[in-house]
């Protein structure tokens, strides 16, 4: 029996096309008096290395691409200008916040009425997961989950099972008894499946269509989730 959904946050929540790359490298290229070109290229070879580390599971802390820029640039910030800095790049997704996509606010009462327990998996990249729940609550939404796990403060990224474990654990189910909604192949569904939980593809934000015939369940926008959730469960616990 179904017992709990757990969902993703960027492209399932949050809209996953809100960069702000851009914006991070003219706050350091401000710092280093660089042309914020320079620092744009030095942010991509960062970013570039810290993916190959969530691809390998490690949920590296959002400084990781600081320092990993001014590696590229060849240069430090004294310590203070560096703290000041990645507080400002953190800080800027409360400032310049994300839209919600269609349907989420909705959907995540809907589930709660329902009877469902409600977790929120993610992988936080350059975006501590304080911040998230700073925007969550921002949003009204940070109450209606009942379990947040988030790489950076866990560790590991969804490309291993603990990352889903560790919040069915806390939520008191079992991996049979959960279903993660999420939209990218690699973690919010192969990933999820690994871990022994049904899938939901999200295809509203990121359109990973090559994904659908591995997900239990496939939604155009978020807002169909209760109706599809309702009618998979009578197919396939009756």
């Amino acid at each position: 029996m179904l017992k709990a959904v757990t969902f993703d946050f960027w492209g399932t929540i949050m809209d996953a096309n809100h960069s702000l790359r851009r914006r991070r490298s003219e706050i350091l290229a401000a710092y280093l008096g660089r042309e914020v070109e320079e620092v744009v290229a030095a942010y991509g070879v960062a970013w570039d290395d810290f993916s190959r580390g969530i691809e390998l599971g490690y949920g590296l802390p959002p400084q990781t691409v600081l320092s990993a820029a001014l590696d590229a640039l060849g240069t430090a910030l004294a310590p203070t200008a560096y703290e000041t800095c990645a507080r400002q790049w953190a800080e800027l997704l409360i400032e310049e916040q994300p839209d919600l996509l269609d349907g989420v606010p909705e959907t995540l009462r809907m589930l709660r009425r329902q009877g469902y327990w409600i977790g929120l998996i993610s992988d936080t990249g350059t975006t501590s997961g304080r911040v998230i729940r700073a925007c969550l609550r921002g949003q009204g939404l940070l109450r209606l989950f009942d379990r947040l796990t988030f790489s950076d403060e866990m560790g590991v990224t969804k490309h291993r099972p603990q990352a889903f474990w560790a919040t069915l654990r806390a939520l008191g189910v079992r991996p049979e008894e959960a279903l993660h909604v999420g939209d990218l192949p690699a973690t919010d569904i192969h990933g999820a499946r690994a871990a022994g939980l049904y899938t939901a593809l999200i295809l509203a934000c990121s359109q990973h269509r090559e994904a659908i015939p591995y997900a239990d369940i496939v939604l155009d926008e978020m807002g169909e989730l209760p109706a599809k959730l309702a009618g998979w469960r009578a197919a396939n616990e009756a």
